[in-house]
């Protein structure tokens, strides 16, 4: 059967597939825990009611790449962690991450997340913070359960910090002032934190050295920035086929984020003023159309994807201190390969 003509083929789908099939590969090795892991999601969260595992399993089944517990069992991997725990912590990385994306879409009342419909847009928004508040319970519990303070204090920690993240996000909707330094603030606490916990967990279950927690701390922190800023970049040049939601939905809901941040040094003065009259809380598509329009005129996306790249490199250098070796390479392939979510 011939396929569609050149023509008609996105290039951005075309790219997402090559970028799909990237990380794919980097994720090779931890397929199988991964697997294992998508086969115990569930049954993991301990629900007396059919809402609480329809919501459940509707979150945990969304898609996604598990990319907090794939960095978790590769971290794991280059410490020679293979005990008791090894699978109730991984679903700890992907809880509370599941659990705020169920919080999150509350918030800013998303209907769609990956392609499908969000939690709150069919079951409603009360039965999606509830259970939300579930997983999160749920993950103390098999945090506790490992008897590791530690665990608990570091886990506990990212969801407070996510916690006031969102807040400070909440603070600054439709500030088209809003700093690069708070802007910032929010992509560390509501992404990277969680992304470092979730390797430095590896480390402190495995009774990794402090040098040696913080290397994988510092590795996830940085892994974390350069995913986030990635994502920012995408609302302004994906698809939504790539994305996973509509194009442009960040500045429709107030978030200004990074491409539109360095509009503020490279558009003209004239040009910014536009931009600051343009954000606000009854801001069009129209409106968003004409700032995207000036993030593609001054290739504010493509500066944006140039910090991730700062940040990856900075997370290949946290793990030096590590021995080189299979392990590290795995570790170092990932937070690469993430990168070609854009490219």
């Amino acid at each position: 059967m011939e396929g569609p003509p050149l023509h008609a083929i996105d290039p951005s789908v075309a790219l997402d597939t090559l970028a799909k099939s990237l990380i794919e590969k980097a994720l090779a090795p931890v397929k199988h825990d991964l697997a294992e892991l998508n086969r115990r999601l569930v049954d993991f969260i301990p629900t007396e009611t059919a809402t609480a595992r329809a919501v459940s399993e509707h979150v945990l089944a969304a898609g996604g790449k598990r990319i907090r517990p794939a960095l978790f069992f590769m971290a794991s991997e280059l410490l020679g962690y293979r005990g008791d725990h090894l699978y109730q912590i991984a679903a700890v990385t992907e809880f509370v991450h599941a659990a705020s994306l169920l919080h999150d879409d509350v918030i800013d009342n998303s209907t769609l997340r990956r392609n499908r419909p969000t939690a709150n847009s069919i079951y409603g928004g009360a039965a999606s913070v509830l259970v939300g508040d579930l997983i999160y319970s749920t993950a103390s519990e098999m945090m506790a359960a490992t008897g590791n303070m530690e665990i608990v204090k570091t886990f506990a920690r990212a969801i407070r910090l996510m916690s006031d993240g969102e807040l400070l996000q909440l603070e600054n909707l439709y500030n088209a002032d809003v700093s690069e330094v708070t802007y910032m603030n929010i992509l560390e606490y509501k992404t990277a934190v969680l992304i470092a916990a979730s390797c430095q967990a590896a480390g402190l279950l495995a009774n990794a050295s402090q040098a040696q927690c913080d290397a994988l701390a510092s590795f996830g922190h940085h892994v974390g920035l350069a995913f986030q800023l990635i994502d920012d970049a995408l609302d302004y040049t994906g698809s939504a086929e790539v994305v996973g939601k509509a194009t442009h939905s960040d500045l429709l809901e107030g978030k200004v984020t990074l491409p539109v941040i360095l509009l503020r040094t490279a558009a003209t003065p004239s040009e910014w003023a536009r931009v600051q009259e343009l954000i606000s809380q009854d801001i069009t598509q129209a409106s968003v159309v004409e700032i995207a329009a000036l993030v593609d005129k001054y290739d504010t996306a493509n500066l944006t994807v140039e910090r991730a790249h700062g940040f990856t490199m900075k997370a290949m250098a946290a793990l030096h201190s590590f021995p080189a070796g299979t392990a590290r390479d795995h570790l170092e392939n990932l937070a690469n390969k993430l990168l070609f979510r854009f490219n």
